[in-house]
């Protein structure tokens, strides 16, 4: 067997042939098995598709981006493992001027003072310019906003009417509070799709496929605050539990809100996650503040949440100040059957580590 690998990479030397397209399938995912670090794992993936498929991310722990200022000239950027405590950092010039409003599938979304929205791959820097705000679309937002010789204004007070402009730290409070994306950025059949401030419509946008942001009314009473990808389908979730299935991959997108689903008793939620093909909730108990996880499968005829006492292998990380959650085998490092929770503005990290929801801080 080694001889004949031998006399096939002879051959593939003599041939000048790509050895990203030639070498087998199994043998890339081998290789991918024995990277140690999601650094190393992010340059493998950012070769070719193929690797990409050798490789899934759910393999590696994530990062977290920690706070930044985006008016510095700097553009080193720190980004903290909490595999094994440690800090790293990154030149994104890219990030300067702009505010991060969503997380996914390893892909940054990042709006600017002209309420443009990027997306960037922070390991491998590739980037994809989504279509701007316009002036019929940015009416649908709470406060509706005026451009203005190139800048964006909005009436803070509808008491006093003076139009002041909109600055870079209040983009998600008057635009797109969040963007979810179905895939990675660059997979070919990525959707994005934008939860707007104090709306009850979500934006889609179906990345090389669409020329403009197109609005999905969700029959939703309330605001929607967080939206979640599961099963090829967008859920749409309000702050008391309301939830709407949004089908934006066919010809004519669709919403459906579910019959009331009411939140675990005494849980104010923190983010949600799909995990398995369900959709899983963090969030805190009572007065007690004990941090708790539950799931429901929302494709069910009957559906209602049900508490999480033991995840097993899997290791739970979620965030507060953007719906970014990621579940996962357990990795070198991470607590197995924990939640490691990201505090407002990634401040601070804090991890449940049993049953009781009792939490220590991790950083």
């Amino acid at each position: 067997m080694a001889a004949q690998l031998r006399r096939r990479s002879q051959r593939l030397l003599d041939q000048k042939q790509d050895w990203s397209t030639v070498l087998p399938h199994e043998l890339w995912e081998k290789i991918g098995k024995r990277l140690q670090s999601g650094r190393d794992a992010a340059s493998f993936r950012s070769m070719c598709r193929l690797w990409r498929a050798a490789l899934p991310f759910t393999e590696f722990a994530p990062v977290l981006m920690m706070p930044f200022d985006p008016e510095s000239t700097d553009g080193t950027i720190t980004f903290y493992r909490p595999t094994d405590g440690k800090t790293f950092t990154k030149d994104l010039p890219v990030l300067q001027g702009k505010e991060v409003c969503g997380s996914s599938h390893g892909w940054l979304a990042l709006v600017d003072e002209a309420a443009c929205l990027t997306l960037l791959n922070p390991f491998t820097r590739a980037t994809i310019a989504l279509p701007p705000t316009d002036a019929y679309f940015a009416f649908d937002f709470s406060r509706p906003a005026v451009m203005l010789d190139g800048r964006w204004f909005h009436r803070p007070s509808f008491s006093d009417g003076v139009l002041r402009q909109v600055k870079l730290h209040e983009m998600r409070d008057v635009f797109f509070s969040e963007v979810v994306l179905s895939s990675p950025a660059d997979s070919g059949d990525c959707t994005a799709v934008a939860l707007l401030n104090e709306s009850s419509d979500v934006a889609f946008y179906r990345v090389g496929d669409d020329d403009s942001w197109r609005l999905l009314k969700t029959g939703l009473t309330h605001e929607i605050s967080c939206v979640v990808h599961c099963r090829n389908r967008f859920l749409a979730m309000t702050y008391d539990g309301q939830i709407s299935i949004c089908n934006v991959v066919g010809a004519i997108p669709t919403a459906r809100p579910m019959q009331s689903l009411d939140l675990p008793k005494q849980v104010s939620p923190l983010s949600y996650l799909q995990l398995n093909g369900e959709l899983h909730l963090v969030g805190t108990v009572g007065s007690t503040h004990c941090t708790r996880l539950y799931k429901c499968n929302v494709f069910a005829r009957k559906t209602v949440w049900s508490m999480v006492t033991n995840a097993g292998e899997l290791t739970v990380l979620t965030s507060h100040n953007i719906a970014a959650s990621h579940a996962g085998g357990s990795v070198s490092g991470l607590e197995k059957n924990s939640i490691y929770y990201s505090g407002h503005l990634g401040r601070h990290v804090e991890m449940v580590k049993d049953h009781k929801g009792s939490t220590e801080p991790v950083l």
